[in-house]
């Protein structure tokens, strides 16, 4: 990443893109403590967060392949929790036992071929991740246009709106990052560095935070729960619910 290693201490290589990682840490937190009354599902994808917080900031503070798996891999898990949570949103289930039987073999498959092309594969291990990730996105954006079309809620659509919005951006300094580290290394007038891949880990908190919380609401909604969204001192929303029926 465009990030000089071990710029700022001897102990940690990416000190910018391992200092932003831990906000994954603190909205995962927050997202299980404030839903604590829900059901597992949505403490497994809040906590899931956490997990890549903390995989971030292993790999981005050594840059060890080992520690890269741990980075990786936890966001592929954290992306299937949540199309579980998408898909499986009405008061029945909907496909049966075998769905999440089908998404667990579906993670461990991908994390056996990256495990097996190693450190020794790298390009191998790089596109299996990065088809099975994007491949897992499309499909949970998909059901989030569903969802964002059955919303009458105006307030809740304009959070909707509001979370594509943060995504994209995020995901344009991770690109501006990525295919333009010469350019963002030169910058006129001696201007720094803006490290728009540690922009992008807090940007990436907020929307994994925001549609966990907004997929946890239509949730609520279809169980007839009467969700409303509260703020937690003034700025950080949560769902909370009447009647929450635990799974």
């Amino acid at each position: 990443w465009c990030e000089n290693n071990y710029a700022h201490t001897p102990y940690v290589a990416e000190f910018f893109n391992s200092l932003s990682s831990f906000s994954m840490i603190l909205v995962g937190l927050a997202g299980v403590y404030l839903h604590s009354a829900f059901e597992k599902r949505f403490l497994l994808t809040f906590g899931s967060i956490v997990v890549v917080g903390i995989g971030s900031i292993a790999f981005h503070g050594t840059l060890l392949f080992p520690l890269q798996m741990l980075d990786e891999l936890p966001m592929l898990y954290s992306i299937l929790t949540l199309f579980y949570c998408c898909a499986e949103n009405k008061p029945y289930r909907r496909y049966g036992v075998w769905f999440p039987v089908a998404i667990t073999l579906y993670g461990l498959l991908t994390t056996l071929v990256m495990l097996f092309a190693g450190p020794q594969n790298h390009l191998l291990e790089f596109v299996v991740f990065q088809s099975s990730f994007a491949f897992m996105v499309m499909v949970v954006m998909s059901h989030i246009i569903k969802l964002y079309s059955a919303q009458q809620d105006q307030a809740i659509k304009q959070m909707w709106v509001l979370t594509g919005a943060v995504g994209v951006t995020s995901y344009g300094y991770w690109n501006i990052d990525f295919r333009l580290c010469d350019l963002m290394q030169n910058l006129p007038f001696g201007l720094f560095n803006p490290q728009f891949h540690a922009w992008w880990h807090v940007g990436a908190s907020m929307t994994s935070y925001m549609v966990c919380l907004l997929v946890c609401y239509n949730r609520a909604e279809n169980l007839e729960r009467r969700p409303r969204i509260e703020w937690k001192a003034g700025v950080l929303p949560y769902v909370v619910a009447e009647r929450v029926k635990t799974k």
